[in-house]
């Protein structure tokens, strides 16, 4: 083997030269993922052009403007402006469709197409993977076992009790909102839930939310230190 085979400067350009080829392929892969990205939101405009939406930041979206305001000060504007639905950017590739209107809702809920995790993951630690979170042929087994006890015909004479059940649950949130700005419903829809399928499928007329926040205002009462 020669000593000019082994020198620094045939080194150093073997080296140099695996540089330059690496730097052109990260190069390639950069425009490729632009083009992608180009595309994606070439796509999402075209598909998303029918519902209402404020200008939007082509890289950002409109994240400047909820972390400015805040969200929910923010969505009240958008349900104010657009009544029945509009677009929230999050990036530029990525965004979100908001339904408020009963029929824009029904029309979505009607159709089969595959469910964004995304979106339902926050769900699965909450109410478990259950009909609402299945898909495939197993939501379509469970759909058409459940489909006839929740026919219209049979929910319609309970829909005043589920009404009442609500509104005992929005007088009590406007009392506490009046007190204090931040409010935490889970437990509130929970005894709301509970209230209403005791006079659904018990038929028992009772004051499940009531006796809930009774029980939360005697702090330290022997009835509330002896239940389970």
């Amino acid at each position: 083997m020669s000593v000019s085979a082994l020198s620094p400067s045939r080194a150093l350009g073997g080296v140099s030269g695996l540089l330059q080829v690496v730097s052109l392929l990260g190069l390639v892969l950069l425009l490729l993922k632009v083009a992608q990205l180009y595309l994606r939101r070439q796509w999402l405009l075209k598909a998303l052009h029918h519902f209402p939406s404020p200008p939007s930041h082509w890289f950002y979206g409109q994240k400047r403007e909820f972390q400015e305001e805040g969200e929910l000060p923010h969505l009240m504007k958008r349900v104010e402006k657009y009544p029945r639905a509009c677009v929230r950017w999050m990036w530029g590739t990525r965004a979100f469709v908001w339904l408020y209107d009963p029929d824009y809702m029904k029309m979505v809920l009607g159709r089969s197409d595959p469910k964004a995790q995304v979106s339902y993951t926050n769900l699965k630690p909450w109410i478990g993977k259950g009909l609402l979170l299945l898909e495939g042929q197993t939501w379509f087994q469970h759909r058409r076992m459940l489909t006839p006890a929740f026919h219209y015909d049979i929910l319609k004479p309970y829909v005043g009790l589920m009404a009442d059940s609500v509104r005992v649950m929005l007088d009590e949130w406007e009392k506490l909102v009046s007190q204090d700005s931040h409010l935490e419903i889970f437990g509130h829809v929970s005894s709301m839930t509970l209230d209403t399928i005791m006079k659904c499928a018990f038929s028992h007329q009772g004051r499940v939310q009531m006796d809930r926040h009774s029980d939360q205002g005697e702090e330290g009462s022997p009835a509330e230190g002896g239940r389970a």
